[in-house]
């Protein structure tokens, strides 16, 4: 779900992104960026992308 929220986002599809997070909410409830970037090793370019994809999504 987080991935799917994540790159919805970046791709513009807002919406979409956010019944992902929704559904995220529902079994995580703190669940927040950091969580998902702490997940992955991303180079800081990356990492500052999926942090704006968040803030559009309630996740940041």
């Amino acid at each position: 779900l987080a991935i799917a929220a994540h790159c919805l986002a970046l791709a513009g599809r807002i919406d979409e992104a956010r019944n992902f997070s929704a559904a995220l909410r529902k079994t995580l409830p703190n669940y927040c960026a950091d969580d998902f970037i702490g997940t992955f090793r991303f180079e800081p370019d990356a990492e500052a992308m999926f942090r704006l994809g968040a803030k559009r999504i309630g996740l940041g």
